[in-house]
């Protein structure tokens, strides 16, 4: 079995190495993803809308499943940096098997209610039905988009990440291709409008799901033997972490959807404006994700070879690459929101909300970067539960509450300032509580 070891060598080159593969990888989809959205927008503003609704579902439903990818990287780096190598084979054995399990029974118990949900969210008439034939494709074929996400977090626990990198970069690429085909009919293909871009999504994930069972056979890196044996015990100890991962996880969504909830009060272009922004935002953020994943694999293996003093390093370095990175995406997003929004769309009322939303919202992005790096510490360390109630805290005590009373106040614009408060209350407190219980963990350790 192929592995990189993350307790050697000098700790910003590793967490380096980690993360710009995979932040490259990511953000090819996501930027697959914009572009996708320029390809709806053709369509006209109700698909824009109908995809915008479909988003908080997408990121609800990879959510629950990544949350197992959570855990398993958490164990696993942990393995790995005790030097358990078969161990580490069983656990990515049975990660594999858990994420199928998850993946069939998520989209089973959510096919059928898929209406009344959008309809909740606050999609009518048009906008309804469009989303409703977009998601009933999507929901069928998820298992395609976590079965590749989860294996190559698994990847990164033992230190892969060049090769998952490239391959998520080069399907993204494909579905570029892929997707105006499908969408508009090209080539003799007939056109399927929006849920055109579902059928391009299950299509290259599989494709995907292929190059990564190649990468594992590869590497060696799964145990081919009597696959169940100890799967209870692995599935115990996986979803020890991922299960409070999962319900953080689903917070975001939970946010997402009662965002969605509120704009649409405001009309369809607002809506659809958002589904625009939060795109450009997790394309400029995907760094700050990519380190802070990159650390929890990099703090797992050093904690398990009782490498302390490479964690505080690797920590530092984190936090001030996160704030100067948030200084660099205000300057660079604040001035002309409305401009790079118009290559998508150039209805006013949608410029005017993306061009609110990218003044107010991306001040908060460096400090969200680092209350990320320290839930990836918490997760580490196989601490699950502060992770999860700091996104309660986030979401359920700060944002819903403000967001609601801002929205009253100053309409859709209060919706996004209580987006970047509830951001900087959050960087701050995960922050001071991580380190915290680093120290507190570290000290224990040496005591004992």
């Amino acid at each position: 079995m192929a592995t990189h070891d993350l307790t050697q060598g000098r700790v910003g080159s590793q967490l380096t190495r980690m993360t710009i593969p995979y932040f490259l990888g990511v953000s090819s989809m996501i930027l697959a993803s914009m572009i996708e959205t320029i390809y709806i927008g053709v369509l006209g503003a109700k698909e824009l809308a109908a995809y915008s609704f479909m988003f908080p579902v997408i990121m609800a439903l990879t959510s629950v499943s990544m949350g197992v990818g959570i855990g398993a990287s958490s164990v696993i780096a942990r393995s790995e940096g005790q030097g358990e190598r078969e161990r580490v084979r069983r656990y990515v054995t049975h990660t594999g098997i858990l994420t199928v399990l998850i993946t069939v029974a998520l989209s089973g118990s959510v096919y059928f209610f898929l209406e009344d949900l959008y309809a909740m969210m606050g999609a009518k008439d048009e906008v309804l039905r469009l989303v409703v034939e977009f998601a009933e494709v999507w929901v069928l074929g998820l298992m395609t988009f976590t079965i590749p996400m989860v294996i190559s977090t698994v990847l990164r626990a033992v230190g892969i990440a060049k090769e998952p990198g490239y391959i998520m970069t080069m399907t993204s690429a494909m579905q570029l291709v892929l997707s105006p085909i499908i969408i508009f009919g090209l080539f003799g293909v007939p056109a399927q409008g929006l849920v055109g871009s579902a059928y391009a999504f299950i299509l290259i994930g599989f494709v995907r799901i292929a190059a990564f069972i190649y990468l594992l056979q590869r590497e060696r890196i799964v145990a081919l033997d009597d696959i169940f044996a100890g799967f209870l015990q692995s599935a115990r100890n996986i979803l020890h972490i991922a299960l409070p991962s999962m319900l953080s996880s689903l917070i975001g969504p939970l946010s997402m959807g009662i965002t969605i909830a509120l704009l649409a009060n405001h009309g369809e272009f607002i809506v659809a404006a958002l589904g625009i922004v939060n795109r450009i935002e997790m394309l400029v953020t995907m760094i700050l994700g990519a380190l802070s994943s990159s650390v929890a694999p990099f703090v797992g293996q050093n904690w398990g070879a009782g490498q302390y003093d490479r964690i505080h390093r690797g920590l530092k370095l984190s936090y001030g690459f996160c704030l100067g990175w948030g200084v660099l995406c205000f300057i660079a997003l604040a001035p002309g929101g409305d401009f790079l929004v118009s290559f998508i769309n150039d209805e006013p009322a949608l410029l005017e909300a993306a061009a609110w939303f990218l003044l107010i919202v991306p001040v908060s992005f460096g400090l969200m970067g680092v209350g990320q790096v320290s839930s990836s510490l918490f997760i580490a360390l196989g601490k699950p539960l502060p992770p999860t109630l700091l996104s309660v805290l986030r979401t359920v005590v700060i944002y819903i509450p403000m967001a609601i009373l801002f929205d009253e106040w100053w309409g859709y614009v209060g919706v996004f300032v209580a987006i970047s408060v509830a951001n900087l209350l959050f960087g701050v407190v995960a922050y001071l509580g991580s380190r915290r219980m680093l120290l507190h963990e570290v000290d224990r350790v040496l005591k004992a």
